[in-house]
């Protein structure tokens, strides 16, 4: 039986980390999809004003997390990687939530400090597994 104690220590900025054999690590606390993963219809923003929403690659928008309201769109964070559906949530030992992926991604939203700003304001992050396939800039013509 797996404790809070047994949990590996994470940095708070980090994603969950994943077991080598599983695409769930043993030590998270993890909610399906159907149990967890809200999908709202609605725009992030509505008559100017953020929602608690974030759109997903693939235009559909569900709820995002860890109290963020107005996060980018994911679309502008995925990368190059194909889209991968959401299949449950994790929280990591800082107490993130974040969304783990089919293919082994995680995603999350949250509210930061913004000294730029002067203020909060939302941040999305994308984790993916594995390397970043390399930039394929455009050949110069001769």
């Amino acid at each position: 039986m797996s404790t809070a104690t047994d949990t590996p220590k994470q940095e708070p900025d980090q994603a969950p980390q994943a077991a080598a054999q599983s695409p769930v690590s043993p030590n998270a606390m993890v909610r399906s999809a159907t149990g967890g993963v809200v999908r709202v219809d609605q725009a992030n923003e509505q008559d100017g004003e953020p929602t608690n929403s974030v759109e997903l690659p693939d235009g559909t928008f569900v709820k995002a997390l860890n109290g963020a309201s107005g996060a980018p769109s994911m679309k502008d964070f995925w990368g190059p990687f194909d889209w991968s559906p959401i299949v449950g949530i994790e929280s990591n030992s800082a107490g993130l939530d974040w969304y783990k992926h089919a293919d082994g991604s995680y995603s999350t939203t949250q509210m930061v400090m913004r000294p730029d700003l002067g203020r909060m304001a939302a941040m999305t992050r994308v984790a993916h597994p594995g390397p970043t396939p390399a930039n394929t800039a455009p050949q110069s013509r001769k």
